[in-house]
């Protein structure tokens, strides 16, 4: 956005407040809100921040492990491309941000500037990744006995629409609002449930585009009386929330997934790229799947996927092959990426899975045989012969096994590796030592 714009929509639109807003390791949207008046400040030098605060957890606890502790400093700085006035809230705007160094350089914690890194090395052997993140969540309103789910009705039920109305309509206009295009919303399988599939990105837009998607949503739910969940598994007797990535690779307009003549219509790129994912499947999910809660959305037969496989618009493997829509098969044809939910931050997941991909590329890794069933319904002998594993039991495990990755602990650096393992570890010791309901009273509305 330029810039004699920008402060033309100050003005007009009387705004009071702007929101820098960053997405930290732990999957949390902080930030700090400026007046209008230091605009030019901001943009110049950025707006102060302790380095400890891109290692704190989800609960604001800082592990005394941690590298960084309280003396240190980094810069929150806007970008002003990303200047929206915040349609659900008069008064407000929200730029998002990059956490630089003091001398302005990206600094090395900043999840944001991680995956710009990672855009570029794909860039640099001719590809580029589309990708959009398709978030389901909980509506929730306020009962006699706390905040209950709007609905108790079937998937995809009209009657769960019409109940849901009220909020649905104010999000959707929002979101289109701010360039979000959305392409579907329907009731999903739980009470209370949401799914607003919107338009695939490029690798930062879609990144960016999350953390706007999530912030309108909890912002317009709060604006009509009704609160969100984005939490794994709000409840053992609901379905759970997840957030699929659907990806493909590009070559300015050639969609370098699609062969014609491939099975399935995939190219051998496509296959290797899933092939990486695959690999190093255990590991990635510490960054796709990073709360304790999020292994509780992972059981068979409940349409999460809980196996490492993959399959033709099979809803139970770790990556779909979607099929593309007749006639515009070289443009739609995509894989989807399914142990991910929306407690993820979406510039480390999405840089997971490039960092796997391109692995699995530039070392010709073969996906295996694609699974046509439910790999619940095979035996246990028979998923060993495909090399199908369960996946890891819990976020200790992907963490080991992330701790264990050479791969990934390159392409993300040392310290940053280290650094989130330190503060992961730190949650799970939190969350261990709550009782009962803890789990839940913690993470529900924490996303």
């Amino acid at each position: 956005m330029q810039r004699e714009l920008l402060e033309k929509q100050l003005r007009e639109q009387k705004i009071e407040l702007v929101r820098a807003i960053y997405a930290g390791p732990d999957g949390i949207n902080r930030g700090k809100a400026f007046r209008p008046s230091d605009l030019d400040a901001v943009l110049e030098s950025g707006i102060g921040l302790t380095q400890a605060q891109m290692s704190v957890t989800v609960f604001d606890h800082l592990s005394p492990l941690s590298h960084y502790q309280p003396v240190g400093e980094v810069r929150i700085c806007p970008d002003i491309s990303t200047f929206q006035v915040l349609p659900y809230l008069p008064g407000h705007a929200r730029m998002l941000a990059d956490v630089k160094t003091l001398q302005g350089a990206d600094w090395e914690l900043c999840p944001r500037s991680l995956l710009k890194d990672f855009l570029r090395k794909l860039f640099k052997q001719g590809m580029q990744i589309q990708a959009a993140f398709e978030n389901e969540f909980t509506l929730l309103e306020k009962t006699e006995a706390g905040w209950e789910p709007v609905d108790q009705l079937n998937c995809f039920s009209s009657a769960a629409m019409d109940l849901a109305s009220p909020f649905i309509l104010p999000l959707i206009s929002a979101l289109e609002q701010q360039g979000i295009k959305v392409e579907k919303y329907y009731p999903e399988a739980g009470p209370g449930q949401q799914e607003i599939p919107v338009q695939h990105q490029a690798g930062l837009q879609a990144a960016d585009q999350q953390v706007v998607f999530k912030e309108t949503v909890r912002g317009v739910a709060l604006a009509n009386g009704y609160r969100v969940s984005f939490m794994p598994k709000i409840s053992p007797a609901f379905a759970g929330n997840g957030c699929h990535i659907h990806f493909s690779l590009w070559d300015e307009n050639q969609n370098l997934f699609y062969d014609p003549k491939g099975e399935f219509n995939l190219s051998k790129t496509a296959l290797h790229f899933m092939g990486g994912i695959l690999k190093h499947l255990p590991a990635l999910m510490a960054f796709t799947a990073p709360t304790t809660n999020s292994y509780r959305r992972f059981v068979e037969r409940c349409w999460s996927s809980s196996y490492t496989c993959w399959g033709p618009d099979n809803r139970e493997a770790t990556v779909r092959a979607a099929s593309g829509f007749q006639g515009q098969e070289a443009a739609t044809v995509n894989l989807e990426y399914r142990p991910c939910d929306p407690t993820c931050n979406p510039y480390l997941a999405l840089s997971a899975l490039i960092c796997a991909g391109l692995d699995g590329i530039e070392n010709q890794f073969e996906p295996g045989d694609p699974v046509l069933t439910d790999p619940a319904l095979l035996t246990a002998e028979e998923r060993r012969s495909l090399n199908m594993n369960a996946y890891p039991l819990d976020l200790e495990a992907a963490l080991s096994a992330l701790e264990q990755n050479s791969v990934l602990r390159s392409g993300f650096g040392e310290s940053r590796i280290t650094d989130f393992l330190t503060m992961k570890r730190a949650e799970i010791r939190m969350i261990d030592s709550l009782e009962d309901d803890g789990e839940r009273l913690a993470y529900e509305f924490r996303f």
